[in-house]
């Protein structure tokens, strides 16, 4: 039973190594900031093309009418300015809505560089922590294996052995939540730059049956 603990250990190890490689690669501060900027510029100029143009004046605006005068007894032909006035109005507020548009989308960049750098900062040193408890809680279980021996050959008293067994269960409910809470973070660096973070945090979760001894088959 040691033994098959000590393997999964090392090869949990080995794979919390590679792990940190990817981190590197994957969480590119420039690359991301870019990725970033690109996906709110895209989100602008989509807004401002439903804007620009809306108010265009056009040849038929000017087409003259036709009017009859009663008491000369002739047609005459008359062009309105009314649309010339509403248009100039209209590009008017096209610009202020455009000028809303740009101040819009400044803020949004700042506020989202600003929320990723934090991101960023917070999930390096996360990362690197979650590495260490993943190695650390791996050692405390083969500690609790050697305790559950103890207790099967009657060496401690139940009392010991479930307070071992409460702890220990409560170190892999608090390792896994840090580990889920990591990973809602990097989805949410995936949602601001609408990019893929090639980061598995999989391997670094640890399931409570590693704690139950495997009972050998009987041949």
């Amino acid at each position: 039973m040691k033994q098959s603990v000590l393997g999964l250990v090392l090869v949990s190890c080995s794979f919390v190594a590679v792990s940190a490689q990817n981190v590197e690669a994957s969480l590119q501060l420039d690359s991301l900031i870019t990725k970033l900027h690109s996906v709110i510029l895209l989100q602008k100029d989509i807004e401002t093309e439903e804007v620009k143009g809306v108010y265009r004046i056009t040849a038929w605006h000017f087409v003259p009418s036709l009017n009859y005068d009663f008491i000369n007894n002739k047609y005459y032909l008359t062009v309105s300015s009314g649309p010339l006035i509403t248009n100039m109005i209209n590009k008017r507020q096209e610009t202020r809505r455009l000028s809303a548009i740009d101040r819009k989308y400044d803020n949004q960049v700042k506020s989202s560089e600003i929320r990723l750098r934090s991101i960023l900062i917070s999930l390096n040193q996360r990362l690197t922590n979650l590495q260490l408890s993943h190695t650390i809680l791996l050692n405390d279980i083969e500690i609790f294996l050697i305790k559950n021996q103890e207790y099967t050959n009657h060496e401690i008293d139940t009392e010991t052995f479930l307070k071992e067994k409460s702890s220990i269960l409560n170190k892999i409910k608090n390792h896994n939540s840090e580990a889920s809470d990591i990973q809602r973070q990097l989805l949410e660096i995936e949602l601001l730059t609408e990019s893929e973070i090639s980061i598995d945090l999989t391997q670094f979760f640890i399931s409570p049956s590693l704690i139950v001894p495997q009972v050998p088959k009987v041949p």
